[in-house]
């Protein structure tokens, strides 16, 4: 069992960042925490990328957020000043749309609780959702909802973050999924979001959470890290080495588990939502995934990279 005394997680500096960027041909960035915070940019993080790419390294942006289009993240990178095709990322709303086609061989309508990012993803791989946006109880009384005509052609229900979520949805998509044949795929499970106040708010974990429940039904997929899908389809467009392959994040139980189950080196990012505390409480834990959750290396910020290299 691994102590506080003798750390795992290594701060990143003169001494062994060298031989750290030597070791690594792929890296993959998250976002938010990362290269940006809300809608602002870490400082020096962009030259970071710079140098990086100079280098000689490949680097993908791998982020959770399932509300946006690659489409919509391109513009949101050039506008914080990173040049990025839309080809280096994979967004969970992107990753979920092409793991049913190409994974579950899915295509058709689907029953989507999520965003018109989300939605413009699925159609571009003829998937197509059949409501997005508000639907409320209003005007409308429990037996209205009970008598609700659920479309036939419909044989698999998405769920990631929606801020238009509501009682109406999960009790939609629970009707569904009566349908044990009907597929049940979520964009990730983060439970909550963090904010530039620091306040938290819900994510695609809790508005999935409620339609488990009343399903009595988990996924048959959630896509985003630090799950399995996620690492599919970037190793379907890219050759990843897996010891040769360093995953930049945030956060512990998404970024670092994934680099974790993967085999991928690991570097955490302070200017997010994990601590070097919480790093420190997975030292000392015996279970496996705490085990895999802790990162090789930590660094304050992505801006202090481009100063070392």
């Amino acid at each position: 069992m691994a102590t506080s005394a003798s750390p795992r997680c290594h701060l990143l500096d003169s001494s062994n960042v060298r031989q750290l960027l030597d070791s690594v041909d792929v890296i993959l960035s998250d976002c938010d925490g990362v290269l940006w915070t809300t809608d602002s940019v870490v400082p020096g993080a962009p030259e970071a990328v710079r140098k990086l790419k100079a280098m000689g390294k490949k680097v993908l942006y791998v982020t959770n957020n399932s509300n946006k289009s690659r489409q919509e993240y391109v513009k949101k990178f050039l506008s914080l000043g990173y040049h990025v095709i839309d080809d280096e990322i994979y967004a969970a709303a992107y990753v979920t749309a092409e793991y049913l086609k190409h994974k579950l061989k899915y295509t058709g309508k689907v029953y989507c609780i999520g965003s018109q990012g989300l939605a413009d993803e699925l159609k571009l791989c003829n998937i197509y959702p059949t409501e997005i946006g508000p639907d409320t109880m209003e005007g409308k009384s429990l037996t209205d909802l009970e008598n609700y005509q659920l479309d036939p052609s419909v044989k698999c229900v998405v769920v990631g973050l929606d801020y238009d979520f509501t009682f109406v949805k999960a009790a939609k998509a629970a009707m569904y999924l009566q349908d044990k044949k009907c597929l049940f795929v979520a964009t990730n499970s983060d439970s909550n979001l963090p904010t530039s106040s620091g306040r938290i708010m819900p994510c695609a974990g809790s508005m999935l959470a409620m339609v488990q429940t009343a399903s009595q039904r988990r996924p048959d997929a959630i896509c985003g890290k630090p799950n399995q899908p996620m690492y599919d389809i970037i190793a379907a467009h890219h050759k990843l080495d897996r010891h040769r392959t360093l995953m930049i994040g945030d956060r512990l139980n998404t970024d670092i588990l994934f680099a974790g189950r993967a085999g991928f080196q690991s570097l955490m990012t302070l200017t997010g939502v994990s601590t070097l505390d919480d790093v420190r409480c997975k030292e000392n834990s015996m279970a496996d995934e705490d085990q895999r959750s802790i990162p090789h290396y930590f660094i304050p910020s992505l801006g202090d990279l481009a100063t070392l290299i």
